[in-house]
């Protein structure tokens, strides 16, 4: 087990540095329209998720406990899950691979931050265990990369609004856009919703309660609400572009602030989650 914890990161490490390359050629690709950069970048991506995924199954078996407690240990997952969704809809639809100037940064960014957070191992609580947990967390990431998704989707469509990118390789007109970031949202929906509902049933299990108003069960509401009220929107009332652009804005802010800041706010159940 130490032998696998002490080259997972450096496997992080490198896995930073593929995906670094990879924003490189995407963005030059976008910008300067060569659309065989967003194709080199995306090649580079899938090398990148390759050893990525070796880093987390590595630390997976050298801490005993899956990814998912210590600051490194969620950005790095969050980070892998964006990637992971975003290749397998890019590689379905390759007329999304455009979108990569925005997954890849924020993948970047987020690997990032949690390899410079420290790679410390800690022992997992005793409430930290079961399979409601693990699928409570795993509904998170899945939900946190559709959101991500969801929000590019809504600011490519606005700079393709404003003129901001006219001509794009690898990514589709407006409409498509549109309607895209719509669809993302509502799987946001639909997992973020579930992961609730799980963390509930793990709650029970392991405090005797399914809800104790806790600041994290309560923003992640609040976030649950938001992306309710964005898909009411559109459905009822005709919501799109730039405003509903804007609302997604808010969302994944709040989604940002419910997964990784609330719980270092206040003392609470779960304080030892992002430590």
């Amino acid at each position: 087990m130490q032998q696998a914890l002490a080259i997972e990161t450096p496997f992080h490490i490198v896995a930073l540095a593929v995906y670094a390359i990879a924003v490189g050629l995407t963005l030059f690709g976008v910008i300067m329209s060569r659309p065989v950069f967003v194709r080199a970048g995306h090649v580079v991506a899938l090398v990148g998720l390759a050893v990525h995924s070796m880093a987390l199954g590595l630390r997976w078996y050298g801490a005993g406990h899956g990814p998912y407690l210590t600051r490194y240990e969620v950005l790095s997952s969050n980070a892998w899950a964006a990637i992971a969704l975003f290749e397998v809809v890019a590689l379905k639809d390759r007329r999304m691979r455009g979108l990569a100037m925005l997954i890849y940064p924020a993948a970047l960014l987020t690997l990032g931050m949690g390899v410079y957070t420290g790679s410390e191992v800690q022992t997992l609580p005793p409430t930290f265990t079961g399979i409601w947990l693990v699928l409570h967390v795993c509904f998170y990431f899945v939900a946190f990369a559709a959101a991500l998704l969801s929000l590019g989707y809504g600011l490519a469509y606005v700079a393709r609004d404003t003129r901001l990118l006219t001509r794009a390789p690898g990514l589709p007109d407006r409409g498509t856009l549109d309607r895209e970031s719509y669809r993302f949202a509502g799987l946001t929906f639909a997992f973020w919703g579930i992961g609730m509902l799980t963390g509930a049933i793990w709650a029970y299990y392991s405090w005797g309660r399914f809800w104790g108003w806790d600041p994290v069960e309560t923003w992640s509401l609040v976030t649950w609400f938001v992306y309710g009220i964005y898909l009411h929107a559109r459905r009822f009332y005709g919501l799109k572009g730039r405003r509903a652009a804007l609302l997604l804005l808010l969302g994944f802010a709040l989604a940002i602030g419910s997964l990784f800041f609330t719980s270092l706010l206040t003392t609470s159940l779960h304080s030892e989650y992002f430590s």
